[in-house]
């Protein structure tokens, strides 16, 4: 699942996911426009505040779709 498919999912603003991981507000914009992609401590908070929705490899799947 895309970070941004969870965020519609769970009715989540950016702003309020941000606060909920403990990451950044502008990188949650810019990952899920696919401008950027989380490094590796910022994909482990993302995996621990969707309990497992959003995982390291969805963000991988997503490249590559985009490519």
């Amino acid at each position: 699942m895309t970070l941004k498919e969870y965020l519609k999912l769970h009715d989540l603003r950016p702003e309020d996911f941000a606060d909920i991981a403990g990451v950044s507000k502008g990188g949650v914009y810019k990952w899920m426009n696919g401008e950027r992609y989380p490094r590796l401590p910022s994909m482990i908070k993302i995996a621990k505040a969707t309990d497992g929705a959003v995982l390291p490899n969805d963000f991988q799947a997503e490249q590559i779709q985009s490519s």
